[in-house]
């Protein structure tokens, strides 16, 4: 991946889980991305225990990221 700087923020997250599972997502359909964040400074700064997680793209892959990253779960119908 490109530095930091080359980098534009896709979404946030409360949980690493979350974004991680985004970044797969991301991956999976052909998109690179990272995560970045850190739970210690937030905890500094809000009191809390949860940090902020950003997932990122490359400014070129940002729309589609966003598409897919809006785009409803199916679910399949012909499960009984």
């Amino acid at each position: 991946m490109t530095n930091e700087g080359d980098l534009k923020v896709l979404a946030q997250f409360e949980s690493e889980v979350e974004a991680s599972i985004v970044k797969g997502m991301l991956s999976a359909n052909g998109i690179e991305a990272g995560v970045l964040g850190d739970n210690t400074a937030s905890t500094l700064l809000r009191g809390s225990d949860k940090g902020m997680w950003r997932v990122v793209v490359k400014p070129e892959d940002f729309d589609d990221a966003e598409q897919l990253l809006n785009t409803p779960i199916e679910e399949d119908d012909d499960e009984e």
